[in-house]
């Protein structure tokens, strides 16, 4: 294994090679002797030495313009959890056009998409661009840890009955296989998440990217969860989801008081809030939330796939369409004032969102007929491919003059990736990303909703669907607020 201190670097090692086929073998063993370090398997070792043909292959043929001699950067790097393969050029940004005429690069990109556990294109501004493609560690998953046996007497338990009132604490790294094993007695294999792999979690809670309020019973097993997932250590707001109750236990208002736990923990903590995802397969999520004061900013239409099933709920069956979730926030401390800026499309009911959350805010709608000032310099715009769900979010973290037609060619080549579901984030503290949402609103994104504070200011977030089918019916719905955004998202989905 690597020395620590060289894992702690943005990268192990670089290999940079010129824009020819010829050295796509090279790429191929410079990755591979650093992938074997990490105890791959031979089946995996296969997929990261095709995955990197494929990613060179796609950089030498759509980074650099016919006949020109280039040169890029491949790295290696290391993150919690994950072995990480980056390759960096500065050449042309990918070509639509060219795209839908070859249709052995939108194969391979398919093929990268399938071959990786997550695959994420950086828009780096004037630095180029950059993609990446990030294997899972391996280690022992929840399927291997479970016995046959033990799924056995785990299906038995599930109709037994428990008088014992389960403890709250905060999770510790031990805890990680204890939480695995939860999630199988919650959702058996349809949860698609790190959540069935005990040293993915382990690290993710080491390295201050996850913290989580588990509940423990007297034979100190946990039977409840609820987790806060930075985006980095120390951010000032953390997604609350994973809420996990073992069947045995339902009833004994775990979720709610999991929520007053981290509530609290926030708050103590100097956090400006938590923001949360509640599924809409049913109410219940929804009901807990609202009950405990976070207030829906937001619904993300098709989410989740239809194979995600709860014990105990729905009974195992699973639902006729990808799932949606709604989006809220509950604020733990005072924020700081900020102004954001709205198109005029969206200003009614994103106005109507922020007066109910009471946050600090001055809200501006930029009229159609406005034209704001361009910010200075390109953007950077990062997109991550998330293959179990088959979802993309991409993420502006700097606006430029660029960006609508970044957005636009990333989502022209997400489709041609078949990927179901894609969203886009915009700060809205400029009044040019009221420019960049109309414009976006165009090409088919429709309004999703706000987090709050995400990346040191409020995001608004927006919605494209690839070809997917939704029923409004088929959404179970908590809130009178809540049903207002559907209608007006749904106008948009017609």
């Amino acid at each position: 294994m690597l020395p620590k201190n060289l894992l702690s670097k943005d990268y192990i090692a670089k290999l940079s090679i010129y824009s020819d086929t010829l050295y796509i073998r090279s790429a191929q063993e410079f990755v591979l002797f650093y992938a074997k370090l990490f105890k791959f398997t031979e089946s995996d070792l296969n997929k990261i030495e095709l995955v990197t043909e494929e990613a060179v292959l796609n950089t030498i043929e759509n980074s650099f313009e016919e006949g020109e001699f280039g040169s890029f950067d491949i790295k290696v790097a290391y993150r919690p959890g994950s072995f990480v393969i980056s390759i960096e050029d500065q050449g042309i940004p990918s070509d639509k056009e060219r795209l839908e005429k070859q249709e052995n690069t939108a194969l391979g990109m398919l093929l990268m998409r399938n071959l990786a556990d997550e695959f994420n294109i950086i828009n780096l501004g004037r630095g180029g661009k950059k993609m990446e493609l990030i294997k899972y560690l391996p280690e022992t998953s929840i399927a291997e840890i479970l016995a046959a046996e033990e799924k056995l007497k785990t299906r038995e338990n599930d109709a037994a009955e428990v008088t014992d009132a389960p403890t709250m604490r905060l999770i510790q790294p031990g805890d990680a296989s204890m939480l695995a094993r939860l999630a199988y007695r919650v959702y058996g294999f349809t949860y698609a998440s790190v959540f069935y792999f005990p040293e993915k979690i382990r690290e993710l809670i080491e390295n201050g990217l996850l913290n989580s309020v588990v509940s423990v019973n007297r034979d100190h097993e946990i039977v409840g969860n609820l987790s806060l997932f930075f985006e980095h250590k120390g951010a000032p707001v953390a997604d609350s989801g994973a809420a996990m109750v073992d069947p045995q236990y339902r009833g004994h208002s775990i979720f709610k008081e999991s929520k007053k736990f981290l509530h609290a923990y926030a708050h103590n903590n100097n956090m400006y809030g938590i923001y949360s995802e509640a599924v809409t397969i049913h109410s219940f999520t929804q009901q807990g939330n609202i009950s405990l004061g976070a207030k829906e900013t937001g619904i993300m239409l098709a989410y989740a796939g239809e194979n995600l099933t709860f014990k105990k709920i729905n009974d195992d069956k699973k639902s006729e369409q990808r799932q949606a979730v709604v989006l809220f926030y509950l604020k733990t401390n005072q924020e700081p004032h900020r102004q954001v800026y709205l198109n005029e499309k969206f200003f009614p009911l994103l106005k109507m969102i922020y007066d109910h959350l009471g946050l600090d805010r001055e809200v501006i709608m930029v009229a159609d007929s406005e034209t704001p000032d361009s910010p200075a310099g390109l953007s950077v715009i990062n997109t991550a491919v998330k293959p179990d769900l088959n979802i993309a979010v991409i993420m502006i973290h700097q606006t430029g003059t660029d960006a609508v037609g970044l957005v636009t060619r990333q989502l022209r080549e997400l489709c041609l990736k078949k990927i179901e579901t894609i969203y886009l984030e915009i700060p809205l503290g400029l009044p040019f990303a009221a420019l960049v949402a109309k414009e976006m609103n165009k090409v088919g994104f429709m309004l999703s909703g706000i987090i709050p504070e995400l990346r040191n200011g409020d995001v608004l977030k927006m919605q494209y669907l690839n070809n997917v089918y939704v029923d409004p019916a088929k959404i179970v719905i908590a809130s009178s607020i809540t049903r207002e955004l559907l209608a007006v998202i749904m106008q948009d989905y017609r």
